[in-house]
């Protein structure tokens, strides 16, 4: 049975028995407490926790899921998965285990054909009525239904709250894969492939049965691959047709077959398994990064592009498995296809960068592995995998793993203690906010009273009594004069921030007290916080109050919210499908808007989308909004933002015949009411990541009004028209540079007739020569001219030169040999841990780079740690103890 079979055959069997067809909710859960949505009962956590109550009592769904805890055992075994898709039908207090079991049993049989001389059943050990039911209902005799303890057949969430027993049901897959006997006796032969889970007690913290649930409820989950695995008879899930179309690819494109050997059967697999998680995850918005789940992304990203590498391919193909990904589950998941371009530029841009850092860590690392192999010891320095991490950026994990391949183990103390007092200089230096405030139990315990009635869609001010206050502790019964609180109300005006959208600033009354509301939050959905001070008199719990919001501020805020809307459909038609918002803060009068894109957005584009954004105000096309179904929205082609959550019922909004986004957000009833729309500036502010910022209204008149005054001011002073003012500034600035020219060629000069000199500060480390030194007077220019002369005299070198400006700014360049370079040694990798010492980065690639810092005083020390840094690289290549000595004598 074909993949495309499987999933439909589950949907359909549950749809004809009233279940309602849930929409797949993004690998970004709306739970705070998950970095991932890694079960299919994830988005249905608030039904069974009694927070919401959904619109039908059942439902089915195929969840994406997301799992790295075992990342380091994907490909190693043929079953561990960091990716895989989740078959699941629920009970909300409406069927219970009959039904249940029943209809597992039907499906199992009828829908998917397994013989039913082959299945066996488990329940929890005394879970009488499941194990009757499994022996009346279904054709599995009594001696094939086991009883297993709660290790296995008990589920709760490891908290105070829901809990029950499971039934699993375990397929027998014949005398060839293990003993007989059952599932207690052997997992690999009796497979389980579907867990009912039965919601029926509340445990309290001690993990003590202490209630019946008032509706008891049912989670059912059945892993897909596992599922595809015994319907098409194949020895893992890496033989499915969702994942060996994917091995089939990276063995082109490694050109190593899989199947001749077990250690490139393991690289084949990473390879494939973690091209399918990370093109998921990148569809769904996620971007690499160094923290949170953009790190679990970058973190799969780089293990595929390593195995890539030890499987002898030296060029980027990843891209290409992206590309075998999206043609392979495109047709289930069409969100991959959507995403395409985003996802092959993000890979193709983590593995040039990474590439870079595997090969120089990788030399680094062999070394240190070497040295502790030669003292006879068996465990890794600690200061070793935190100088890699830190200097050079190589994960420490991968730093784990590689050593586990040499049989060693890492002082993951010494590193931990070297990541601390890391932390603790980065809390030193930094100036950090109180995040002190109540948890969010305290929130919960309000919700459960009742969500909040949100009326700010078409009122600005509301009646409504005082439901809770929290100070920074928790719960208070009053706040007086001066108090930070956070307010609740049962009906409020104030929008809570949301979609990119910032909250409602206002005022809130009560008969003997004033609050100043300066942001408005949802902690979660259904309860509005208004965090506020207390301006005057004092609030009490219970008191009715009078809500308003600053009108004023909240146009300015509309205005910019629906200009977002439309600066998102333009850039789409400008820069294509991918330029789709990754992020947005709409405050009064500006907005910032976040998209990816590969490169500079050009000065001509960014010219004709604010003229097209200010010609679709003009035109003043209808806007209309409509609350429906997340299934109906997305049928009428609504776009879901990345990062958002949504829930079962959205509201949609419509612009014209060129928008239509799901938002909660507020917009304005005519688009002319935005008025100007002027675009700021647009810049990267990540890998494949760039962000405009805009003005709208009122502030974009002002802003214009600016510039045009500054412009006849300048025309004034040049004593020339407006419309002459830039050939003139050219004019000046071309004889301006044409001077600058002529005087640094002058420094020029005097600096290159003292390169002899320099050079012979250079010493010899392991055939190559390495020259870290100060000089004064020269621009950027001047020192990679220099640098450049002095690495053409010493050979087979690495030469850092440093300065510092007439501000106190330092200026490093550092030039490599072709020859080092070839062997993995790159300039930028030198200029790092110097760039750091003065408060900068470093820039370049290959041969030649750059760095700069604010510090001009650490210059000294930079040039240090370049030259150490330099000495380690060049000693890593050969793998050879480190041998210097002056070698001005021997010129």
């Amino acid at each position: 049975m074909r993949s495309d079979e499987i999933r439909a055959t589950f949907l359909d069997f549950f749809a004809e028995r009233d279940h309602r067809v849930w929409p797949s909710a993004s690998l970004i859960p709306s739970d705070p407490t998950l970095l991932l949505t890694v079960a299919g009962m994830v988005p249905f956590k608030p039904y069974f926790l009694g927070e919401a109550t959904p619109e039908t009592p059942r439902a089915v769904s195929i969840q994406k899921c997301a799992r790295t805890l075992d990342i380091e055992n994907v490909g190693h075994t043929t079953r561990h998965l960091t990716f895989f898709e989740m078959l699941g039908n629920f009970s909300f207090g409406d069927y219970f285990k009959a039904d249940a079991i029943r209809w597992a049993y039907e499906l199992s049989t009828e829908g998917f054909g397994f013989d039913p001389e082959r299945l066996w059943a488990t329940v929890y050990l005394d879970d009488d009525e499941a194990f009757e039911l499994w022996v009346e209902q279904t054709a599995v005799p009594p001696e094939r239904v086991q009883r297993r303890g709660k290790e296995d057949n008990y589920w709760d969430m490891g908290v105070a709250g829901p809990c029950g027993p499971c039934s699993e049901i375990f397929y027998d897959r014949g005398p060839e894969h293990g003993p007989d006997g059952g599932p207690v006796v052997d997992e690999s032969r009796f497979l389980e492939f579907w867990n009912l889970v039965f919601m029926q007690y509340v445990q309290d913290d001690d993990g003590n049965v202490v209630a019946d649930l008032p509706n008891r409820n049912v989670d059912t989950g059945m892993g897909f691959e596992r599922l595809a695995m015994l319907l098409q008879d194949v020895p893992n899930v890496y033989e499915t047709d969702v994942i060996r179309p994917m091995i089939d690819r990276a063995v082109d494109l490694t050109g190593v077959g899989y199947g001749a050997q077990e250690r490139s059967d393991i690289s084949l697999r990473v390879i494939a398994e973690h091209a399918r998680s990370a093109s998921f995850l990148i569809a769904d918005g996620v971007l690499p990064s160094n923290e949170a789940r953009g790190y679990i992304l970058r973190r799969l990203l780089r293990r595929a592009v390593r195995h890539l590498r030890l499987l002898g391919s030296d060029r980027p193909v990843l891209p290409e498995m992206m590309t075998a990904v999206i043609d392979t589950l495109g047709p289930a998941w069409p969100d991959l296809v959507t995403q395409r371009e985003l996802t092959t530029r993000v890979a193709a841009a983590e593995e040039d960068s990474f590439g870079r850092t595997l090969r120089t860590g990788m030399n680094l690392l062999s070394t240190a592995i070497d040295e502790t192999k030669r003292r006879g010891e068996r465990q890794l320095s600690g200061s070793t995998a935190f100088k890699l991490h830190d200097t050079y950026g190589f994960p420490v994990e991968l730093t784990l793993e590689i050593a586990a391949e040499k049989d060693l183990t890492l002082d993951r103390d010494v590193f931990a203690a070297e990541m601390e007092a890391q932390r603790q200089r980065a809390r030193s230096a930094a100036k950090r906010g109180d995040s002190d405030g109540p948890d969010i139990d305290a929130y919960r315990r309000v919700a459960k009273d009742g969500v909040v009635e949100f009326v700010g869609y078409d009122r600005s001010a509301a009646d409504a009594s005082v439901a809770a206050l929290f100070d920074r502790v928790g719960g208070v019964a009053r706040a007086q004069e001066g108090d930070e609180v956070e307010v609740v109300l049962r009906v409020t005006p104030f929008y809570a921030e949301g979609g990119g959208q910032l909250g409602d600033h206002g005022i809130i009354e009560t008969p003997t007290g004033r609050l100043v509301v300066t942001d408005t939050v949802e902690p979660f959905d259904g309860l509005i916080v208004h965090r506020a001070r207390v301006g005057a008199g004092e609030v009490e719990v219970g008191q009715e109050a009078h809500a308003q919001i600053d009108v004023a501020r909240r146009a300015s805020i509309t205005r910019g919210h629906t200009a977002t809307h439309i600066l998102h459909a333009t850039l789409k038609d400008e820069l294509g499908d991918h330029a789709a918002q990754a992020g947005s803060a709409i405050d009064a009068g500006r907005f910032r808007f976040d998209f990816p894109h590969f490169s500079a957005v050009s000065a001509d584009q960014l010219e004709h989308v604010e003229g097209r954004v200010n010609e679709r105000i003009v035109a003043a096309p209808e806007i209309s909004t409509a609350v429906m179904s997340q299934a109906e929205a997305r049928r009428i082609g609504a776009t879901a933002l990345f990062g958002e959550k949504y829930g079962e019922v959205v509201r949609v909004v419509r612009i014209g015949d060129f928008s239509v986004e799901l938002c909660g957000g507020t917009h304005v009833e005519r688009t002319p009411d935005i008025g100007v729309f002027s675009i700021l500036s647009e810049g990267s502010i990540a890998a494949n990541l760039r962000r405009i910022e805009a003005l709208t209204g009122p502030e974009a008149l002002r802003h214009l009004a600016r510039e045009r005054l500054v412009a006849e001011q300048v025309a004034q002073l040049l004593k020339v028209s407006t419309d002459e003012v830039v050939d003139r500034v050219a004019g000046l600035v071309d004889r301006l540079r044409a001077t600058e020219k002529e005087l640094a060629r002058s420094r020029q000069q005097a600096l290159l007739s003292a390169a002899g000199q320099i050079a012979d500060s250079a010493e010899r480390v392991d055939g190559a020569q390495v020259l870290a030194a100060a000089v004064q007077g020269a621009d950027r220019d001047g020192l990679k001219t220099l640098a450049l002369d002095l690495r053409q005299r010493l050979g087979e070198s690495v030469v850092v030169l440093g300065d510092v400006t007439d501000d106190g700014k330092a200026q490093l360049v550092a030039a490599v040999s072709a020859e080092l370079v070839a062997r993995g040694l790159e300039a930028r990798e030198v200029l790092q841990p110097g760039a750091r010492l003065v408060g900068g980065g470093a820039g370049g690639r290959g041969e030649v780079a750059q760095a700069g810092g604010r510090d001009g005083a650490q210059l000294s020390q930079a040039l240090d740690a370049c030259r150490r840094t330099a000495r380690e690289l060049v000693v890593s290549l050969s793998g050879e103890g480190e041998r210097s000595e002056p070698v001005g004598g021997d010129r």
